[in-house]
């Protein structure tokens, strides 16, 4: 897992990456056709009171898809299955994903994924939104979270793309959702990561998202 990851992100360790592994719930992993482990993501579930209610927040940490595996669909489908899993425990508590997004690749799943989402280019961040992703963000990452701006940063690199992987194509940035996270994110390419919710719910899946859902559950 560390080798694909370091290929992948400049400024990590091998200590750092087994702590943070070490603290998660569960991993979602993705094999290649020759059964070899070529892409992963972490997650933990976190608990919080936001104003009356009592929620959840699925975090998806350290992620990764090696390059031969790009455009493949298995690795969400895996998340979708845990995601389902983890909502299907406790149907009657709110569950959210909460995303850190250090490139605009990772920030796109989630108008891929979901119908509301903050923050986002074409609305401002309902305040109950914005009340359960300060609460998370504060809970995971305490001081190095922004409230106003929402983004995570660290006195010093915690991990960033790799210098190839951090160019964003000209044509990609004519992209509403990707002009967005550059904007609100500029310094993505030194490590700073923006925070992201969005509600697990059917109702807030795209049709893309559904069937997804509903593929991986099956399965």
């Amino acid at each position: 897992m560390f080798e694909i990851f370091a290929r992948h992100y400049d400024q990590v360790s091998r200590d750092r990456f087994e702590a943070d592994l070490g603290e998660k719930d569960g991993v979602v992993i993705l094999t290649g056709p020759d059964g070899c482990l070529s892409g992963f993501s972490t997650q933990k579930t976190l608990r919080a009171r936001v104003g009356e209610r009592d929620v959840r927040a699925l975090f998806s940490g350290d992620t990764v898809i090696d390059r031969s595996q790009w455009g493949e669909q298995e690795l969400c489908r895996g998340w979708s299955r845990y995601a389902g899993m983890v909502l299907a425990e406790e149907p009657d508590t709110p569950l959210y994903w909460l995303l850190v997004s250090k490139g605009y690749r990772t920030y796109l799943y989630l108008p891929l994924f979901f119908r509301e989402f903050y923050p986002r280019v074409d609305v401002p961040t309902p305040p109950a939104a914005q009340q359960a992703l300060d609460t998370f963000a504060g809970l995971k990452f305490g001081e190095h979270y922004h409230s106003g701006t929402g983004l995570i940063a660290f006195p010093h690199s915690m991990g960033q793309l790799t210098g190839e992987l951090a160019i964003v194509p000209p044509h990609r940035r004519e992209h509403a959702h990707v002009r967005f996270f550059l904007e609100r994110n500029p310094d993505y390419a030194s490590g700073t990561e923006l925070a992201c919710l969005a509600e697990i719910s059917l109702d807030n899946l795209t049709s893309f998202g559904r069937r997804l859902f509903e593929s991986a559950l099956r399965r």
